[in-house]
């Protein structure tokens, strides 16, 4: 937990509940879970006025950038504030967290449903840690397609990020060969995400 959410009382509801907190400073990210998960918690205001000042995406591309599995977690509805805002810019901020970052985005009512929240997702990860996910039923048929959807496998890679790694990189050879930084010249790929691709492309099964 990052010293700086001590003020906001929320460390007393999760040693309530049994928790093990350490608390010292995050450089992204207000709290870490597992070490498998960062949350970044802003209540409905906060998340406007980052949106005002134009901080949100410079933090949302940190949060890619050097976070392991990052979320967003909102308490309170933005649409429901003190301050005068534009429904269509909430809304699109909102997808562009989602869409575009890949970041997602979780509501709560309150500091009590954020613990819970917090709580759930301590146990999931313990209960899933080795469980992988299978991708659905789609099968391409075009060459290109049949690209792009071996590029989604890879960790955090969505279909924009798979078309700019083919695009740059002219073939699915040529990303499984590319080096760490190399993965890193490509737009939205930190490099937190490419070692943890060529993590997956090069450790050996036992």
């Amino acid at each position: 937990m990052d010293y700086r959410e001590k003020a906001s009382g929320f460390i007393d509801l999760l040693k309530n509940e049994g928790c093990f907190i350490e608390v010292k400073k995050v450089s992204h990210g207000d709290y870490i879970i597992n070490e498998a998960i960062t949350i970044e918690r802003k209540t409905a205001k906060d998340f406007l006025i980052l949106i005002i000042d134009g901080r949100l995406f410079k933090q949302l591309s940190k949060l890619k950038e050097f976070c392991k599995n990052p979320i967003l977690i909102i308490e309170g509805n933005p649409y429901n504030t003190d301050l005068k805002f534009n429904r269509m810019a909430i809304k699109g901020a909102l997808i562009s967290a989602e869409a575009v970052w890949y970041i997602p985005i979780i509501f709560s009512r309150s500091k009590e449903d954020t613990k819970d929240i917090f709580m759930l997702i301590g146990k999931q990860i313990e209960s899933y840690i080795d469980v992988v996910p299978l991708r659905g039923g789609y099968r391409p048929k075009r060459l290109k397609s049949k690209q792009l959807y071996l590029l989604q496998g890879l960790p955090q890679i969505g279909p924009m990020l798979a078309k700019r790694l083919l695009k740059y990189f002219k073939s699915v050879f040529n990303v499984m060969n590319a080096s760490v930084q190399d993965l890193t010249e490509i737009d939205g790929i930190g490099r937190v995400s490419a070692e943890k691709i060529r993590k997956v492309l090069d450790t050996e099964v036992l």
